[in-house]
């Protein structure tokens, strides 16, 4: 930390406590409301994400001002802690220049190399010891890191060449039944204009509000040629990818724990964060906003402010920007094909009426899909009807199931006469046989002793 910096935080320490300095004498209980008080307050401190300090750290910064003055609030750096004098510099000197060879060398690989190559004594080197050489001289994994951690910065040449999509928590809103929801925010962002295709809030971070936002998105201003996402679940589904084949754009997902790709998107949140939801605030301390209403606002927001101030990085209003690429035409989604991509698709097994459940819903498919595996596609904002898919071929859609008090029994056909009949009958084979055994005569058995003494 430099001079400049530590001096800064020391005014700021002393702002704390100057209070209670600056009287000569106070009244009983008189210094620890002073520090009460203070302790409540926010602040803007130098070189710190914090806007608030703790009783305890006043009451520190108190005791070190009394013990040395002013220059005891000064920060002081810690000292580095001395190498091992033991150890020959020339050894430290053998494993640097193998770590300098190729930076992903395990310090335990470059002590074990050197002991096995007969270039130091068995046990002298140690792995800390080593590593607080290496961090001297900036050869360490963190070090080396920082130094090679470089951007570069891509902006696309023409409009809906690639959208960025992004979740973020917004604030707090009571839902229908009065209780308090989260709301999340999700936004589509053009990166060659930083137009703002659709941003929408809900009460649910799920798959289908991340479709919905997309579906609007589409329909005003176009489909792109590929979207740019995260790797949470919501954008990870089969199903979003399935809507990118159907539609002809690519799927693509920032590296894990990167977020820098992302940093349109963030920055676009970050201005949201700074001029709509402070006004946001505002009007909730004197009404209550529904989630509809807060949309509302978002939209008016969105069209009425953001895009039409100049952005800091085109130099253009972003939608002034979109509109003047006329060299990248807009593919405009056909009604149909779009509303066909975004339908969901589920399997099911109808009972034997034919009826299965959906969304807590039962629906009547055709009578012919009973007991048989079928494909349903739906919209999950408008199931009145669902499709059905059998194979590749599509039956009837089904509809809300409406069980009837009673059902008119089918009548009965007859048998369909055969086209060429056997005339063999079960019955007449019976009578034929036992008219044949009616005259089959039996031998006279001769009687018994029993019979005779009758």
């Amino acid at each position: 930390m430099n001079r400049d910096k530590a001096y800064q935080i020391a005014n700021f320490r002393y702002s704390l406590i100057a209070p209670i300095v600056s009287r000569p004498q106070l009244q009983p209980g008189e210094q620890k409301a002073r520090i009460a008080e203070a302790a409540k307050k926010t602040y803007v401190i130098p070189y710190s994400t914090k806007d608030r300090v703790s009783e305890r750290s006043i009451e520190r910064y108190l005791r070190l001002y009394r013990l040395g003055g002013y220059e005891a609030l000064v920060p002081r750096q810690a000292k580095k802690p001395a190498l091992n004098s033991r150890i020959p510099a020339v050894y430290l000197e053998k494993a640097a220049a193998l770590k300098r060879e190729h930076q992903d060398r395990a310090i335990s690989t470059i002590i074990t190399l050197l002991e096995t190559a007969n270039e130091v004594p068995q046990g002298v080197l140690k792995r800390s010891t080593v590593y607080d050489y290496f961090r001297r001289l900036g050869l360490d994994r963190k070090t080396t890191q920082a130094r090679s951690r470089g951007y570069q910065r891509f902006t696309p040449k023409h409009r809906n060449v690639r959208w960025q999509g992004d979740v973020c928590h917004l604030l707090y809103l009571p839902d229908t039944q009065g209780k308090k929801r989260k709301v999340y925010l999700i936004a589509w962002l053009d990166e060659y204009s930083r137009l703002i295709t659709h941003a929408q809030c809900y009460f649910e971070e799920k798959r289908f509000t991340l479709e919905d936002t997309l579906k609007k998105a589409l329909l005003k201003w176009g489909i792109p040629i590929s979207l740019y996402v995260d790797n949470g679940a919501i954008y990870s589904s089969n199903h979003l990818q399935s809507i990118c084949a159907r539609l002809g754009m690519q799927l693509t997902h920032s590296r894990p724990y990167k977020p820098q790709g992302r940093g349109k998107s963030e920055r676009l949140f970050d201005t949201i964060q700074r001029s709509f939801l402070p006004e946001i605030e505002v009007l909730l301390r004197e009404q209550t906003l529904s989630l509809g209403e807060l949309n509302e606002y978002l939209q008016l927001w969105i069209n009425q402010h953001y895009h039409e101030r100049t952005h800091s990085s085109t130099k253009q209003k972003p939608l002034l920007h979109f509109q003047q690429d006329t060299e990248q035409p807009l593919r405009k989604p056909d009604l149909g094909t779009l509303e066909d991509a975004f339908l969901m698709e589920e399997k099911r097994t109808p009972d034997k009426t034919a009826i299965f459940s959906l969304e807590n819903k039962k629906y009547q498919a055709p009578l012919s899909c009973a007991r048989q595996r079928i494909t349903v596609r739906f919209n999950p904002h408008d199931m009145t009807t669902v499709q059905v898919y059998q194979g590749e071929q599509r039956l009837d859609d089904a509809c809300l199931a409406v069980i009837p008090e009673h059902v008119r029994p089918q009548p009965k056909t007859a048998d369909p006469t055969p086209e060429h009949p056997t005339h063999l009958n079960y019955l007449k084979a019976l009578k034929n046989a036992k008219q044949g055994n009616d005259h089959v005569s039996y031998p006279i058995q001769p009687p018994t002793a029993a019979e005779e003494e009758e």
